[in-house]
């Protein structure tokens, strides 16, 4: 009777071990949330612990963050955040900007008063690779006619603008070449102007008065 005793108190004891296991996929560089809530109205805050692999008996293996139940104790690195209401039960671990390296199990013990009445949540995370997006190729012939029209490929180069800067220097200067050459012609003129109308005058006066 001891014997059999014993035996049944033992699978009551593993049979009150509530266990429950999900699969939750990411992608590299995002932030993925694991599940982890427990009734916090019938039993009130819990200590809960979150570790990397299978949990287990006691406490969690390579534990990466823990609660008192009313606030977070202790944690390895602040990629892992429990940013759930933990007074309503939600311990929900959120691991930012995740990588390949972060796959694998996680454990979330939810740590009841007694012997063996712990809850249990395993999470399978796979984190892929991001996608990588399509690159736009330009054709051929569209590439050999913008060379050939010379149309910059650096950013600091532009045969147009230099050839409209040359042209621009060249007009400035042949417009004040073409104005001075304007202003000297007009100063010689007008010398030489006057002085045909003055001699024009003297021949007109010279040809009315009579020979004696």
């Amino acid at each position: 009777m001891g014997r059999s005793c014993i035996v049944e108190c033992l699978l009551l004891c593993f049979l009150s071990v509530s266990e429950c296991t999900i699969e939750v996929n990411g992608i590299e560089g995002q932030n993925v949330t694991l599940p982890c809530r427990y009734d916090v109205k019938n039993k009130g805050p819990q200590h809960t612990c979150w570790g990397k692999g299978t949990l287990p008996i006691n406490g969690c293996s390579d534990q990466i963050i823990s609660t008192d139940g009313t606030k977070v104790t202790d944690k390895v690195s602040s990629r892992y955040q429990l940013i759930g209401d933990l007074i309503t039960g939600d311990v929900s671990l959120t691991i930012f900007n995740t990588s390949e390296k972060d796959s694998g199990i996680y454990g979330c013990k939810v740590q009841h008063i007694g012997f063996f009445n712990d809850e249990k949540f395993e999470v399978t995370l796979t984190v892929n690779k991001a996608p990588v997006p399509p690159t736009s190729r330009t054709p051929d012939n569209m590439t050999t006619t913008s060379q050939t029209r010379g149309y910059p490929t650096h950013e600091n180069s532009s045969p147009y603008s230099d050839t409209f800067s040359t042209h621009y220097i060249k007009s400035e200067s042949q417009i004040g070449f073409n104005n001075q050459f304007k202003i000297l012609l007009s100063i010689l003129l007008v010398p030489i102007a006057v002085s045909a109308h003055v001699l024009r005058k003297r021949w007109k006066r010279d040809a009315l008065v009579p020979e004696m």
